[in-house]
């Protein structure tokens, strides 16, 4: 009898028989097979009976005894199509049940009619949510979010107002407005923040991409360079100003009902004051509206003791709240960034800087600084670089 075997059943066969023959050892098979030495046996007795047919399960071709009838499918999914289109499947069982005494589960409904796009999807019940009380003091946890918004009127192009505010009072501490949200944005803000304010407890912020790494399986998966703190991370670790990252935009619903609220009131204020610059509006924004609107509309914290902490003196906060790299000078005693090449000046006790680790910063204002570890801040310029043809001169 000619018998058709699998790739998995002739290589069964084939080492079955080698067994048989002598020539393999029943603990060689089995370590191949991924089975214990008792099983080899058995299915080598099998294949001296059979053949090669030995090695073919018992149940192969058969009908498994618990098959649904087709007919049985057939007629719920004529039913699910037609008298039961707008059933959930759960319902479409107790249904099946109670009026055509037919007995089928909820998730074998899923199983047969979900294909064919049938059955009302489940509905999805929403996260029960509690309301948040606000921190006790001042300074105990600050936000920081970006408000995209047509601020200069419907016929402008829009913008951001990027802004912090105090999660105690509910007063806004200081904002920014900028054709987009972006890093240097938020650490301009954090840096107005912190030198009028001191430091908070936490920030409480969304994950957009300047804030933390979210790629290769969320964060705080780390899992080689593409997966490193970001740069604001890492400058809130100096300073020991805790991060909690929103996991929804209902999560942060104090800070987006803030936004809503800017959003009605400072529109028309922009509009009367005839401002329509990013720079207008931002003077306008801290020097008249945020203390109009904290004096209205802010809150009394719990506790009036603030929790702010001082900035250590001597720090300057722009050398933290920055961008920052490692680069090694070149032997012309040159540093390239981004494709801009500068030119280190030697600092007073030293000829050269060659081959030296120089610490690279790009403050918020879009200076660029560098630092040794020794000698400090290096004094720069900016050079043109050359084309491929001075290059070869």
């Amino acid at each position: 009898m000619e018998v058709t075997l699998t790739v998995e059943q002739a290589n069964r066969y084939e080492l079955c028989k080698g067994a048989i023959e002598g020539y393999r050892q029943n603990a060689e098979v089995a370590m191949a097979l991924r089975l214990s030495v008792r099983q080899v046996q058995r299915i080598k007795r099998k294949v001296e009976e059979k053949g090669a047919a030995g090695v073919v399960h018992g149940n192969a071709g058969r009908e498994p005894p618990n098959k649904t009838p087709q007919e049985l499918h057939d007629r719920v999914v004529e039913l699910a199509r037609t008298r039961y289109a707008d059933f959930g499947f759960a319902h479409l069982a107790d249904m099946l049940s109670e009026k055509h005494r037919t007995q089928v589960s909820d998730q074998t409904l899923v199983r047969w009619l979900r294909p064919l796009g049938l059955g009302r999807p489940k509905r999805r019940v929403p996260k029960h949510r509690r309301r948040r009380e606000r921190k006790a003091h001042e300074g105990d946890m600050i936000f920081l979010d970006g408000s995209p918004h047509h601020w200069f009127g419907p016929d402008e192009p829009p913008c951001c107002l990027l802004h912090s505010s105090d999660d105690a009072t509910g007063k806004p501490l200081w904002g920014l407005f900028l054709p987009a949200e972006n890093r240097d944005g938020s650490f301009e803000v954090a840096y107005r923040v912190f030198h009028k304010y001191g430091l908070p407890g936490t920030f409480y912020i969304d994950q957009a991409s300047q804030f933390t790494t979210t790629r290769h399986g969320g964060r705080h998966v780390r899992q080689g360079p593409d997966t490193e703190e970001t740069h604001f991370e890492r400058a809130m670790g100096e300073l020991a100003v805790g991060l909690i990252f929103a996991r929804s935009p209902q999560a942060k619903g104090r800070i987006e009902r803030l936004n809503k609220s800017f959003q009605d009131r400072l529109v028309p204020e922009l509009r009367l004051q005839g401002i329509r610059d990013c720079a207008a509006a931002t003077r306008y924004f801290n020097q008249t509206f945020a203390p109009h609107y904290a004096k209205k509309f802010g809150h009394t914290p719990a506790d009036p003791t603030p929790a702010w902490r001082p900035v250590k003196p001597g720090i300057d906060l722009r050398t933290i709240l920055c961008a920052k790299c490692t680069r090694t000078v070149a032997n012309d005693n040159t540093v390239s960034l981004d494709g801009q090449v500068y030119q280190l000046l030697p600092p007073q006790g030293r000829y050269h800087l060659v081959h030296a680790k120089i610490e690279v910063q790009q403050w918020f204002d879009g200076t660029v600084h560098f630092q040794h570890p020794e000698h400090g801040f290096i004094k720069a310029k900016p050079v043109k670089s050359q084309t491929h043809q001075e290059a070869a001169l």
